[in-house]
């Protein structure tokens, strides 16, 4: 996917992600790696100096609540420092006109984005993202009930497509076919019946699902009761806004830096060294015995992987980590390929560590 989003032209990729966001729910597919997370495109009057370093320091807040995931770091005296010399942490930049609209592309550097934000240790979310399966049930002002779906044209979902870009989040939207409507009836969906909503995750592979029912009064107001379900727990929150245009910012960023605090690392955490023994049924050919160890090297927090033994469909194999064992645990429990046997993630105490190998 990172080949194919990088060849595509700069125009087509807003609509590729989005198409990508979809396949990856009809397929199954969980955490999505999220590109162009240090990159920017800022609307600009013309290409004045003053106009520029505006749009950098626009671009810059833009790319730091992306690679965090969370708003609040703007605020950390380090990073509100660096927006005023946004200039430096500059890459690339390019100009485009869309629709008479002049737009200024703008690359920083991520390595010097990286070291900023680790020198003030703020967490960095990894591009291997969660995924949020995004369920509404919305009351209209004459009591009808309707659940939204991907072919829904509706305000609250180009909202949450728009997020899904901005953020660097992959916000699922269902299908509402035949086998949704089985899992979800409109009754369960506004009354967030937690059970069904977890089924409903399951098959689209979703790490965490969002549920909402919306009342939408004659004024256009939006009143609406949300719940959050990520792992065993279960976060339920509400929210008023006077406006249907605005209303998916504040739950989709309620989420956002609930999984961005989960999931994210300090960079200098990677500094630490650990090893830990894999077991992992499932490898009964060469085709799956390569795939794994691609699988495996591919993962930001493993550095070396080597084979200790090899018994019929079972394999077992040394891991020396950048990182800890439960930095791994996290990183592989966002994907579908690995399922563990042994062990709850984020529960880890042995030094052997017995997974499924279940990619088909």
């Amino acid at each position: 996917m990172t080949t194919l989003l990088s060849a595509l032209p700069r125009l087509a990729r807003h609509s590729w992600l989005l198409l990508l966001l979809t396949l990856a729910a009809s397929a199954g597919v969980r955490a999505l790696p999220i590109d162009g997370l240090y990159s920017q495109e800022i609307v600009v009057q013309n290409q004045s100096e003053t106009a520029r370093e505006q749009a950098y320091r626009e671009a810059f807040e833009r790319v730091i609540v992306k690679v965090t995931g969370e708003r609040r770091w703007l605020e950390h005296p380090s990073v509100s420092a660096a927006a005023q010399r946004a200039s430096s942490y500059v890459a690339e930049v390019s100009y485009r006109t869309v629709m008479l609209e002049r737009r200024i592309d703008v690359r920083f550097d991520q390595s010097l984005i990286d070291e900023l934000l680790d020198r003030a240790e703020i967490p960095v979310w990894d591009r291997n993202r969660a995924s949020v399966l995004l369920w509404v049930t919305v009351q209209s002002d004459d009591g009808r009930r309707t659940m939204l779906g991907s072919s829904s044209e509706d305000a609250l979902l180009t909202q949450a497509r728009a997020f899904a870009t901005e953020r660097g989040v992959p916000v699922l939207i269902p299908l509402l076919d035949l086998t949704d409507r089985r899992l979800v009836s409109v009754s369960q969906g506004w009354q967030l019946d937690t059970e069904a909503l977890r089924e409903a995750g399951e098959r689209y592979g979703a790490d965490s699902v969002l549920a909402g029912r919306l009342l939408i009064t004659p004024n256009n107001e939006v009143v609406g009761l949300w719940q959050f379900i990520f792992r065993d727990q279960v976060h339920v929150f509400d929210h008023v806004d006077n406006s249907v245009e605005t209303y998916m910012d504040y739950p989709l960023d309620e989420v956002t830096t609930r999984l961005a605090e989960h999931f994210g690392l300090v960079l200098s955490e990677f500094e630490q060294e650990d090893e830990v023994r894999l077991r992992i049924d499932g490898i009964s050919d060469l085709a799956s015995h390569t795939a794994l160890m691609r699988y495996l090297e591919s993962l930001s927090v493993v550095r070396d992987v080597n084979v200790s033994a090899l018994r019929a469909d079972t394999i077992e194999l040394t891991v020396e980590l950048g990182g800890t064992r439960h930095h791994l645990t996290e990183f592989i429990s966002l994907g579908r390929d690995l399922q563990p046997v042994n062990f709850a993630v984020g529960a880890v105490n042995s030094d052997l560590l017995h997974y499924r190998w279940t990619r088909q």
